[in-house]
């Protein structure tokens, strides 16, 4: 073998397969600004905490007044004394150069107290949450360290008594403020409400408003002040879990309009976001109120909050929309926020008399979706907003809570069921632990099959919705539950007219469902609602299922044979294929090498069981399906249902020698060879090598096909050096017949590898195949304890050409690991952030997530993050995983500690 090709595999730069962009979001471009940028705001947060200690403790410490962000982070104004305190946030020990110029400037401080400028003695406090290093110790030892110099760090005591101590964490300063708090006269704030409120205050101080000041007489009424503004509020969940990409409450808008079905947690949002807010903000409920009622209610509730007794009394009795508007006259100049609850309650006009009354007040609207906010906002220039639901890892959390944990597979699941609604989620939580023996999977597929007996809270609440609805719409909504995967205005009216429904009418059924938010569209693409997805399985016209599947997989193939099929339809015709009974189609499918890499093809099993056990089925078709089955149980590492399966081929092609072609053969003995390496004889593997090898010509497809199982085997009995020099020999006979040598491949992207082997006619499969082989390389200089140089990089871009995920992300972590190895972690935290973790939410690939971010965890470990790194594993420790899995996490986290000391 010319050695060229593991030679030029060497320690050379290259190029990593591109960004993954699922939903817009292509990642940052540089992740180790992103770990940077990450660790500042820690440090800012921090600081800010630590001021909230300060505000909480400034009666026990005599203290007059504190001010941020002057001469040094927080000063304490005492009576003979000024303390200057400076917050210092390291990932390792305090060094001397940390601190080394704040002493220095600190100088310039002593001066001007020398020189009478300044009252009272200064000191200089040093906080960090850090020990210090062994050099810095040392310098505080010495008879030249200044008398007025402290250093806090985490375990010593406070020079101040009333003085917060060093904190190690974020979590440790909440906790400890928390506690703080707890002391505060002022029983309807939340401990942990006041810390938010207090430490939004702060930041709000640092900006320079209020003369970065606050004085110690001023804050009961500061305090008083957050009890009027949250006090309406209705209190928000403990804990509260954060929705995917939450928006921030207050924005520049003036209006906005956020709307979900009851149960989105809309409300509850605001109480939270409310808690995080700096500026007066107040909840104004119109539930209760007939809409006559609202405007002169608001304006009573704005005038009670905001105006004097004098201003009250200036108002004029009049329609409430005239008070409204009065009362918006005494607010000019004052920043005023409200958030308006059930706005759903009101009409176009009624929010617009609102809006129109309150030109400077920034309004935030939440309320159900109904077709009267549609025309609102269009009247005033606004997009309606929507909360997206909680993600997989707060679904995990809540049923983990509930003593019903999940797999990272079935929370995805019940976030699709759910949609992620906070009410929907829980109840589903809660049915699972009292009438499903805490099973979720079960009350998963119940409920996907709308075959469950328990009414759930989600039901309740949609059927109302779609009891609403028109039937054409209810039809329209049926058929975009059928399809599950996003179509075309003109891919629905297709399938519109496979239900009998005409164009225009699936038009203006789709009209009715956007104006309800049943519908969601990105692009070009049209979806319902997750959680609206299978009630809608009930209301189809009845008879014509089978001929909208049909339909409808007609419509996927066409897509995916164009080659522009967006991700899930593959999947989704696969299934097709099966309900449909387009048996010999569904084979074809199951012939390629990429149908492996499917999420869905496990699913497909009982199909396939099906026409390998169909006596009537053709022997061809009973072949395909048990060599599909063979191979999944292969994959699965299923040695003895594997063994079974073969020995079910040998007997279907000795029945039937005369039908079998150069394909058959081929494919029964490399299932042979493989089980006769895994049982240790590889006599009996060489012999079924030789035997077949004498039927293929050289340099053929199955020759190669042949070879490759061949160095399997030699890896599946542990001969990795064997391995290994075969592996490479065929990788090279593949490149030699892609027409490539190796330097083609060294340091070029995919896009451009792409073009020329496109030009070139190039069979997918065959990039499959010599990907195989490179990663097999690496799997064996791995067992060998040896560098595999650039192999596992290359193999991980032909995986991407030949649209390989599941292979990518697996190949892809080896590269990870080569990264972490020569020290690059800017590089692995890249390429986990920006290609791995998007390729598998893109491509449903569930079961890998998990891995995925646990070494994702060890890599921001490396970059000096232990907090983010243990928080990650935390999350991800609320799933349920195998327990081979759950070793790998405990072996993570000690690996993560290890680093951290």
């Amino acid at each position: 073998m010319d050695q060229s090709l593991s030679v030029r595999m060497g320690y050379v730069t290259d190029t990593i397969p591109p960004r993954i962009n699922p939903d817009g979001d292509d990642g940052p471009v540089d992740p180790a600004q992103l770990t940077r940028i990450t660790s500042l705001h820690r440090g800012f947060l921090y600081q800010h905490l630590y001021a909230v200690g300060c505000l909480l403790s400034l009666n026990r410490g005599g203290v007059d007044r504190l001010l941020v962000e002057r001469d040094e982070d927080v000063e304490a104004v005492l009576a003979d004394r000024r303390l200057y305190m400076q917050i210092k946030t390291r990932s390792r020990a305090l060094q001397w150069g940390d601190i080394s110029s704040a002493i220095e400037n600190f100088e310039s401080v002593r001066a001007r107290h020398a020189a009478g400028i300044r009252p009272g003695r200064p000191q200089l406090i040093i906080v960090s949450n850090q020990v210090t290093g062994p050099g810095l110790a040392q310098k505080l030892t010495g008879d030249d360290w200044p008398n007025d110099v402290t250093i806090l760090t985490p375990g010593a005591p406070a020079p101040d008594s009333w003085l917060p101590p060093a904190w190690e964490t974020v979590d440790e300063a909440v906790a400890w403020c928390s506690r703080q708090a707890a002391r505060v006269p002022f029983a309807s704030l939340a401990p942990q409400t006041l810390v938010w409120k207090l430490a939004a205050r702060v930041v709000l101080a640092c900006t320079g408003h209020g003369g970065q000041m606050f004085n110690v007489s001023e804050m009961p009424a500061l305090y008083e002040q957050f009890v009027q503004e949250l006090q309406a509020f209705p209190a928000p969940p403990a804990p509260y879990l954060p929705q995917a990409t939450e928006p921030e409450l207050l924005t520049a808008a003036k209006v906005r309009l956020i709307t979900g079905f009851s149960g989105s947690g809309k409300t509850a949002w605001a109480s939270h976001a409310a808690t995080h807010c700096p500026e007066p903000i107040t909840y104004f409920d119109v539930s209760a109120l007939s809409r006559d009622a609202v405007a002169g209610a608001l304006a009573r509730e704005l005038a009670a909050r905001h105006l004097n007794t004098a201003q009250r009394a200036e108002l004029l009795h009049g329609a409430g929309i005239d008070v409204l508007r009065a009362v918006h006259q005494h607010l000019a100049g004052t920043p005023v926020a409200i958030v308006i609850d059930n706005v759903h309650r009101l009409n176009a006009a009624d929010l617009r008399d609102l809006a129109s009354a309150l030109p400077s007040t920034r309004l935030v609207l939440l309320g159900q979706p109904r077709p009267d906010q549609a025309a609102f906002a269009a009247h005033i220039g606004i997009a309606t907003e929507n909360l997206n639901g909680w993600t997989a890892d707060s679904v995990a959390g809540v049923f983990a809570d509930a003593e019903c944990p999940v797999d990272r597979p079935t929370a995805e699941r019940l976030v699709t069921l759910t949609g992620g609604l906070p009410l929907y989620v829980c109840h589903a939580a809660a049915l699972t632990r009292t009438h499903y023996d805490h099973d979720a999977a079960s009350l998963c597929t119940e409920l996907s099959q709308r075959c469950h007996s328990v009414p759930s809270v989600q039901d309740l609440i949609l059927e109302e919705v779609f009891a609403s609805l028109d039937p054409t719409a209810r039809t329209v909504a049926f058929l975009l539950a059928m399809a599950e995967v996003p179509l075309t205005d003109q891919e629905l009216r297709r399938l519109a007219h496979a239900a009998e429904l005409s164009g225009p009418a699936c038009s203006r059924g789709t009209r009715t469902l956007t104006a309800f938010a049943i519908t969601q569209r990105t692009g070009r693409l049209l979806t319902l609602h997750d959680a609206a997805r299978s009630l809608a399985t009930e209301y189809g016209p009845a008879g014509s299922h089978l001929t909208i599947e049909h339909a409808l997989s007609g419509i996927l193939r066409e897509s995916i044979e164009g080659g522009s099929a967006p991700v899930g339809r593959l999947a989704k015709w696969a299934m097709l294929l099966a309900r449909t009974d387009q048996t010999e189609q569904l084979l074809e499918l199951a012939s390629h090498d990429l149908f492996f890499e499917q999420s869905f093809s496990a699913d497909l099993a009982p199909i396939l069981t099906a026409v390998a056990t169909d006596k009537d089925a053709a022997p061809v078709s009973r072949f395909d399906a048990l060599n599909a089955l063979a191979l999944l149980a292969y994959a699965a590492d299923e040695t003895t249902d594997h063994g079974r399966l073969v020995d079910d081929l040998a007997a279907l092609a000795a029945a039937h020698s005369a039908r079998w072609g150069t394909r058959e053969r081929l494919v029964l003995a490399t299932h042979r060879m493989i089980q006769h390496a895994s049982t240790g004889d590889l006599g009996a593997m060489n012999t079924t090598y030789l035997a077949t090898r004498s039927e293929t010509a050289e340099n053929s497809v199955a020759r190669r096909i042949l070879r490759y199982t061949q160095a399997q085997c030699f890896f599946i009995a542990g001969r990795y050096e064997q391995s290994d020099i075969l592996a490479m020999d065929v990788a090279e006979a593949y490149l030699d017949h892609l027409g490539l040598k190796p330097e083609d491949v060294l340091g070029v992207g995919v896009d451009e590898l792409g073009a020329r082997l496109g030009q070139q006619g190039t069979d997918l499969d065959d990039c499959k195949r010599l990907a195989d082989c490179l990663a097999l390389t690496v799997r064996c200089k791995r067992e060998l304890d040896e560098h595999h140089g650039l192999a596992a990089l290359h193999a991980m871009k032909f995986f991407h050409l030949a649209g390989a995920w599941r292979s990518v992300v697996t190949i892809g972590q080896e590269v990870v690991d080569d990264f972490v190895e020569i020290g690059d972690l800017q590089q692995a935290l890249q390429l986990l952030e920006q290609t791995l973790l998007p390729l598998v939410q893109q491509h449903a690939l569930d079961d890998l997530v998990i891995g995925l971010r646990s070494q994702r965890a060890v890599v921001i470990a490396h970059t000096g993050d232990y907090a983010a790194a243990r928080a990650e594993l935390d999350t991800l420790q609320r799933y349920d995983v195998p327990l081979q899995q759950a070793q790998e996490i405990e072996n993570q986290r000690a690996l993560i500690e290890h680093l951290a000391t």
